[in-house]
């Protein structure tokens, strides 16, 4: 029997032998006799149900002090616990004593959690979870205080559920699980940028919690009724992107979904708002999940589990909330703020959601064309974190005949990378939809699938999910992607200049999701759905595609990142990773890569 289901099936019985086991409340006696007064009723085929769980994933003292941990089977390198957000650190991937150069870029966390002396209690970092079925249907909801987690970690986390969820005989579907980030900029690396995490944290902390959470909301697990609320606040947040348009603004939106049991008492509830936890970055630095602890905390006062999810905060910093302490330090005017946001979200008027459950997916393949991601994925930072697959571009669908004459060069080091986005309708006509974004979006975005929302479900509220089902950085709309700096700032003197550019797979990526993600999700006719910029890449009569003017631009973009390069004095071997006339080929041979994906490459690799 696999190890994991053998885990999972000692989890199962010790909760069945433990009546208190976390948030657990057991449903039915193992010798079939009556349950106690006040146990809810088990779920019927027709019932809406739901389970919740929240648990403390903080680092031990021994992942702050460091692991030992083998790189590249060529030696060791002592894995710190590592935090998002600030800094940088390209070597994760690295022995000793090449570790060592990154590791000077960035500041590790030096203590597991932070004591609150205002509240007398830790603030640890949390996993929480709402499981909500209806008969077949399951759909789990996950997150996590972090900034970020690549596919690879994902996937991890998935296949850990799946397996437990399976073995308690009520098996979840790899892709119903929808996992997401809060994206605190004090929450572990689990993207390899900064440095990354020990992996004994992600197996027997992150993981492991996972499945503990996940048992407890299982054997939690009863009927309720769904109530959604909607309000618009800017009050939390600010525009941080350069404003071309006067009218452009944060996404003010904010969501509350509410699970009552059927004698009245909160299981648990979703909160989503956009707004950048970007304020806790202490000297020295320690893990906590910014405001979105204060949002929670404030949830749970009305009981239950609370659960938070950032929706399109690419261009959404945090700000507000006030604070009765006298003096209050960077933690707790982060409290405050989330305690205010919850606070104010919790007051709108909730309306009653029928009891209807269904979820969808759509993969959508996302291009890398980002030069400083092919060169840091050169030095394997990804590694462990990330698997971009490489593949010709001329493969995409939808684009492969736009760019087959236009350049050979972008597919000569361009990788690419798979997503699910996801969406989950509740309550049927004119209910809830709720809808996935795998990273950090505009709010122009934003509005664009709350358009697509509108005309398949009018009068719908409607939820987006930001660094959900998957984190690949900043998504910005086609006609917003700046190759320089627009406020005529220097930036990082090159183009891509833009913060958010300089973070993102590259401009194929919104329009990607658009045409093969959002517009069949919402079952949009794409003629009708997609901009007037875009409908020459759908329709050959309405004129240019906007996509074959951003291929034409990705040569010369690569070729100024070679230049500024060399112009620095840095050695022509990375170098000339970043320059599109230099085969990879042989550098993908010399690192025993397959000569089959070495081929896509460049040049065709020599026996």
């Amino acid at each position: 029997m696999p190890w994991m289901v053998t885990r999972a099936l000692g989890m199962g019985l010790l909760c069945v032998g433990l009546t208190a086991c976390g948030q657990s409340r057991p449903l039915a006696l193992p010798d079939g006799g009556t349950p106690p007064p006040g146990t809810p009723r088990a779920c019927t085929a027709d019932d809406l149900c739901a389970g919740a769980a929240r648990i403390a994933v903080a680092p031990t003292d021994a992942h702050i002090a460091g692991v030992s941990e083998t790189r590249l089977g060529l030696g060791t390198r002592t894995q710190r616990f590592n935090l998002g957000g600030f800094g940088l650190n390209p070597t994760q991937n690295l022995p000793n004593p090449f570790a060592a150069l990154g590791e000077n870029l960035t500041e590790p966390a030096s203590a597991p959690t932070h004591f609150s002396a205002v509240h007398q209690e830790e603030e640890p970092l949390y996993l929480r979870l709402m499981l909500l079925t209806q008969g077949e249907t399951r759909v789990l909801f996950v997150t996590l205080d972090a900034i970020g987690a690549g596919n690879l970690i994902q996937e991890g986390l998935r296949q850990r559920l799946v397996a437990l969820s399976c073995a308690q005989d009520l098996c979840i579907d790899a892709d119903d699980i929808v996992f997401g980030q809060t994206h605190s900029h004090a929450g572990p690396d689990l993207q390899g940028l900064w440095g990354g995490v020990p992996q004994d944290w992600i197996d027997n902390t992150f993981y492991a919690g996972a499945e503990t959470a996940l048992m407890q909301a299982l054997q939690a697990r009863e009927p309720v009724n769904l109530a959604v609320a909607e309000g618009r606040s800017s009050d939390f947040n600010n525009y941080r992107r350069p404003r071309i348009d006067p009218e452009d603004d944060a996404d003010d939106h904010l969501v509350v979904l509410r699970a009552r049991a059927e004698d009245g008492r909160v299981v648990v509830q979703i909160l989503q708002y956009a707004a950048h936890p970007t304020s806790i970055n202490e000297d020295p630095r320690v893990p906590h999940p910014d405001y979105v602890l204060g949002a929670v905390k404030r949830l749970e006062q009305a009981g239950g589990v609370g659960l938070y999810f950032n929706g399109p905060i690419a261009d959404a910093s945090g700000a507000g909330g006030a604070c009765d302490t006298p003096e209050p330090d960077a933690y707790e005017r982060v409290r405050c703020r989330g305690n205010d946001l919850a606070a104010l979200a919790s007051a709108q008027a909730f309306r009653p959601l029928a009891a209807s459950l269904a979820i969808r997916h759509q993969t959508v393949t996302l291009p890398v064309t980002n030069p400083a991601f092919l060169a840091v994925g050169a030095l394997g930072s990804f590694n462990r974190y990330y698997n971009f697959t490489p593949r010709l571009l001329l493969d995409l669908p939808l684009l492969g005949s736009l760019l087959e004459t236009v350049t050979g060069e972008v597919a000569q080091v361009a990788l690419t990378a798979e997503t699910l986005v996801s969406r989950v309708s509740i309550g049927g006509p004119g209910g809830l939809e709720i809808a996935t974004i795998p990273g950090e979006a505009t709010n122009t975005f934003g509005e664009f699938i709350r358009g697509l929302s509108a005309q398949a479900n009018p009068d719908a509220t409607v939820m987006l999910l930001g660094l959900t089902q998957n984190s690949f950085g900043y998504i910005l709309p086609e006609e917003e992607f700046s190759y320089i700096d627009p406020t005529g700032e220097a930036g990082f003197l090159v183009p891509f200049t833009g913060y958010e550019e300089f973070v993102s797979l590259g401009p194929l990526s919104a329009p990607l999701l658009r045409l093969q993600g959002y517009i069949p999700l919402f079952d949009a006719p794409p003629a009708a759905a997609v901009p007037d910029y875009l409908r020459g890449c759908v329709d050959p009569e309405a004129g240019s595609c906007l996509l074959v003017d951003i291929a034409l631009r990705l040569e010369s973009i690569q070729g100024a990142y070679a230049d500024r390069c060399r112009e620095a004095s840095v050695p022509e071997a990375f170098c000339g990773l970043l320059d599109p006339d230099t085969p990879l080929a042989p550098v993908c041979l010399s690192l025993n890569l397959p000569a089959a994906v070495c081929g896509l490459l460049g040049d065709p690799p020599e026996a």
